[in-house]
């Protein structure tokens, strides 16, 4: 009885082992499959700059990646807009050192004026 006893204990061991060693292998190791998580992350948004300066904005066109974020600085004496010709953003009255930024999302070419100036005309590219 003691020998069978013994057998049973060391048949329920094993059996429990290689239960659990599969599932430790598994999370200890990755898989074949899984792509390493540099390439899986998303590039990291950039920054670009406008400046506002007797009466002109600088550069006049700028090209920038989806998703990178613009910001537009008003730099002359008097105040100024950032505003898309077709609306969809608008920085609000800009007074003197006043800072704007905005965040392109959508690939696409942004015209934008200044409301008060509309001879002020710049253009965003987003590729």
């Amino acid at each position: 009885m003691r020998v069978e006893s013994s057998l049973l204990l060391a048949a329920v061991l094993t059996a429990g082992l290689l239960a659990f060693t599969p599932a430790l292998t598994r999370a200890q190791a990755p898989s074949a499959s899984a792509s390493p998580a540099s390439s899986a992350a998303p590039a990291a948004a950039k920054a670009a700059a406008v400046n506002t300066k007797d009466f002109a904005f600088a550069p006049a066109t700028i090209t920038v990646a989806v998703g990178d974020k613009v910001t537009f600085k008003n730099s002359d004496s008097v105040a100024h807009t950032v505003t898309a010709d077709d609306k969809s953003f608008d920085s609000g009255n800009m007074d003197q050192n006043a800072t704007w930024s905005y965040v392109f999302a959508k690939a696409g070419t942004y015209k934008y004026t200044c409301a008060y100036h509309s001879y002020m005309h710049g253009t965003v590219v987003v590729k």
